[in-house]
């Protein structure tokens, strides 16, 4: 073949290879664009997966973009407090407790040289340890106050049981708070507290 035919019939060849790759390209372009791979969304972006393998033929997802990149969405952040436990109030219980369940009759009044608490008592009521100690008195010397316990408990803190009819813990005894420690008498229950040796305002401890 002549030198000029041969490179005419390839120069030919190689336009209609370009043709048909340019063809190629845009039949792909316009696949893709049918296909729904791209949207006018802005804040949407679809991926789809066209893999040969079945399990995976068609699988999307959606990212959703709000407030600047990686971002949570107002729905992921409603979805995650919803997921949090609720913290519940406990509310925290007093170390102390009324001696006996009565109404009080006069309450601590130094200026009336009441050093204490009275109740309104009835003969045979439970009178219980205000708080865990233990028994540093047990018994009846003191003939003004009847039948009488005293409790010391820890940071210096001292509790008189007075006016009783019965006793049902001994010196030395270790006590519990709530604990039964005597049955009240016929005279009205009289109740004392002390830090070391100062009186001090019941009230401001019993819960």
């Amino acid at each position: 073949m002549p030198t000029k035919l041969l490179i005419a019939t390839l120069y030919s060849k190689s336009i209609s290879l370009k043709e048909t790759g340019a063809k190629a390209l845009f039949n792909s372009a316009l696949c893709l664009l049918l296909a729904g791979c791209f949207t006018n969304d802005p804040s949407t972006v679809i991926v789809i997966d066209k893999s040969l393998n079945k399990e995976n033929a068609v699988s999307s997802f959606t990212v959703e973009m709000a407030q600047g990149i990686n971002e949570p969405s107002e729905s992921v952040k409603a979805s995650q407090a919803n997921a949090e436990p609720e913290k519940k109030k406990v509310k925290k219980k007093s170390s102390w407790s009324i001696p006996v369940d009565a109404e009080i009759l006069k309450k601590y009044s130094p200026d009336d040289q009441h050093l204490g608490i009275t109740f309104a008592t009835e003969p045979g009521q439970e009178v219980r340890a205000i708080r865990d100690g233990t028994v540093v008195y047990s018994g009846s010397k003191m003939k003004s106050y009847g039948k009488m316990i005293i409790i010391k408990h820890a940071f210096g803190f001292y509790s008189s049981y007075t006016q009783n009819q019965i006793l049902r813990a001994r010196e030395g005894d270790q006590v519990e708070k709530g604990q039964v420690i005597a049955l009240t008498g016929e005279n009205p229950f009289y109740f004392e507290m002390k830090k070391y040796s100062d009186t001090i305002n019941p009230l401001k401890y019993l819960k």
